[in-house]
């Protein structure tokens, strides 16, 4: 490359660079106190966005529009009120073609510490993903009631909200709602207030409390009752909820049965679903855990315990043909020999004793985990009385069986 071609590229690349980096900016100091004015200087080809927020929780300042000026130079001022956020500030400068971050520090006063601000609500240090609570607060000066206050706060999407005056110097804003995407963790919320009077004194304080992942309830819609008929579909719909009754928009359901998983499809009625074949279902109780997870973490699960009927009319309806010579002989057994047919009563009872057994089982869950009205203790005597008689009639049986098979 000749001489006058790498002048050409310097230039060109100078010309490019200088088109590309159209927009500087510059904040003179790197921490400012309450009661000063935040500066920034700077130059752009265009008009200029301004964002300036507070960390953490995103807490807005302002957010402003400029045009720069004829030689696209522009300034910004700011005054740094009692009723600003201390700590780490952070602003974007923002323009057609670039976006600048520019961080710096806010300090308090002792003019902005002068008044005394309580915390009356939220009182307590933990809540759900979509709670809703009170902000109220009491501003005193000298344990004086301060009336003509103007006190704010910021909520969880960083927006300033001006409080209520509701008398004896306490200032309030009802319902506050923690989104349902909000982090998990520790969150300060921030109140800060500016008397009335002429020496603007202010005052601020911060409250924290964990935010903890939102139960999802299950409700369910179908079946009516816990049982289904054996040979026909079982279809199982269900509606995911949060806790405050609100849907869950996009959620994960699935079900989990005879150690296997199965996704629900949604409804246009926003409900989830799944059709179930029953054919291949023993004759027993059909347990089924059915779970739910939004795209935020936050999930819940749901036990039934569904109970077959018709099993015996499905099973001689499906196999009158293939088993009508056995029975015919287990028949001619019984009448024959007296000794067999004593065994088959017997294995008869002991199904029948089974079968009650697991209905008292199934019961005796339902009064602890449903209704809740018996304690855990004496659930799990009873469970553990229950499966020993279950566990001795399967002995029996067993050894009945065995029996048979040696005769």
């Amino acid at each position: 490359m000749g001489l006058k071609n790498k002048i050409l590229f310097v230039f060109f690349l100078f010309f490019f660079v200088s088109f590309v980096s159209s927009l500087s900016v510059e904040l003179p100091k790197g921490s400012y106190e309450k009661g000063e004015f935040m500066d920034l200087n700077g130059s752009s080809t265009g008009k200029i966005n301004f964002l300036v927020y507070a960390l953490p929780g995103n807490k807005t300042v302002l957010n402003a529009v400029i045009e720069p000026d004829e030689k696209g130079f522009f300034s910004f001022k700011h005054f740094i009120s009692c009723n600003d956020p201390s700590g780490d500030w952070v602003v974007l400068v923002k323009d057609q073609e670039e976006e600048k971050e520019l961080r710096f520090r806010v300090n308090s006063s002792v003019k902005c510490e002068y008044l005394r601000v309580d915390f009356i609500s939220p009182a307590s240090s933990s809540y759900f993903r979509t709670q809703s609570f009170d902000v109220r607060v009491k501003v005193t000066d000298a344990g004086i009631s301060v009336n003509n206050a103007t006190v704010y706060f910021w909520d969880f999407n960083g927006n300033k909200i001006r409080m209520y005056f509701e008398g004896n110097g306490i200032y309030y804003y009802e319902n506050i709602n923690i989104p349902v995407d909000a982090a998990i963790e520790k969150k300060g919320l921030m109140v800060t207030a500016l008397s009335g009077t002429k020496e603007k004194n202010g005052g601020s304080n911060i409250v924290s409390f964990n935010v903890r992942l939102v139960p999802i309830k299950i409700q369910l819609i179908k079946p009516l009752i816990n049982e289904f008929n054996f040979g026909s579909p079982l279809i199982l719909e269900v509606k995911p909820i949060y806790s405050d009754n609100v849907s869950v928009p996009d959620a994960k359901v699935w079900v989990e049965y005879n150690n296997e998983k199965f996704n629900l499809q949604k409804n246009e009625s926003g409900n989830y679903f799944i059709v179930i074949s029953t054919e291949d279902l023993n004759a027993e109780i059909f347990y089924v855990n059915v779970l739910a997870e939004d795209q935020y973490f936050n999930s819940g699960n749901l036990a039934l315990s569904l109970e077959p009927k018709g099993h015996l009319y499905y099973f001689i309806a499906q196999n009158a043909i293939v088993y009508i010579f056995p029975v015919i002989f287990i028949f001619y057994v019984i009448f024959v020999s007296f000794k067999e047919g004593k065994t088959f009563v017997r294995r008869i009872f002991y199904k029948r004793e089974r079968k009650k057994l697991l209905i008292l089982m199934k019961k005796l869950q339902d009064d602890y985990f449903n209704k809740q009205i018996i304690s855990r203790d004496v659930y799990l005597e009873q469970y553990e009385n229950y499966n020993r008689e279950l566990d001795k009639l399967e002995n029996r049986m067993t050894e009945l069986k065995n029996k048979q098979e040696l005769s």
